[in-house]
């Protein structure tokens, strides 16, 4: 077996081989394992950080998005409280207008009006806008029909009246609008009674 200057030597076969200084031999082909094996090892462990990325990257678009809805609730919560002191304020004001011939109780109305425009700036800061009513087209998803008029005036399902204001804060549904909706007498169950207006 023939032995070179920097320790490699050949076998019978005619296999090139490593001499360590124990006198051991290592094949190339080990060496080549050993490099096969360690780029294995490489792109499973990129593979894996891809994945943890992707895995983190997703974790933190579903907090944020989960913070984004806890905020969005509870602003909802305090809202709604509020919108009940809007429709007073909106009441009281509409019957100002119709008596305001006075001077004492126009600047009533002035101030009312003052105040509920305040109100209304407030709630527009936070996203809050106003379900269309009268004169649109029925939306159960928005409106809830406390009363139906059998009519032959208007479309079936037009929004006649509306009792009380309904609200949306972005895409959530903060209250329905409460409405009087056109009916259609042959759309009209039989043995269903037409429903009166709703008591104030």
């Amino acid at each position: 077996m023939g032995k070179d200057e920097e320790g490699m030597e050949e076998d019978s076969s005619g296999q090139a081989q490593f001499t360590d200084s124990a006198g051991q031999e290592e094949p190339l082909d080990s060496e080549e394992n050993s490099v096969e094996n360690l780029k294995r090892e490489r792109d499973e462990n990129y593979d894996l950080l891809l994945r943890k990325q992707a895995e983190f990257d997703n974790f933190r678009k579903r907090v944020t998005k989960e913070k984004e809805e806890l905020r969005l609730s509870a602003q909802a919560a305090v809202i709604e409280k509020v919108l009940n002191i809007v429709d007073a304020f909106e009441k009281g004001l509409n019957s100002l207008e119709q008596e305001s011939e006075e001077s004492a109780l126009e600047t009533y109305r002035q101030g009312y009006e003052l105040m509920f425009e305040e109100f209304k700036s407030v709630l527009k800061k936070f996203n809050v806008t106003e379900i269309p009513g009268s004169g649109t087209c029925f939306d159960p998803n928005v409106h809830e029909a406390v009363v139906r008029e059998v009519t032959t005036e208007y479309e079936e399902g037009e929004i006649l009246e509306e009792y009380r204001k309904g609200y949306m804060i972005k895409d959530r549904l903060l209250r329905p609008a409460q409405v009087k909706v056109a009916v259609q007498p042959d759309k009209l169950a039989v043995g269903e009674e037409e429903s009166g207006d709703p008591q104030e």
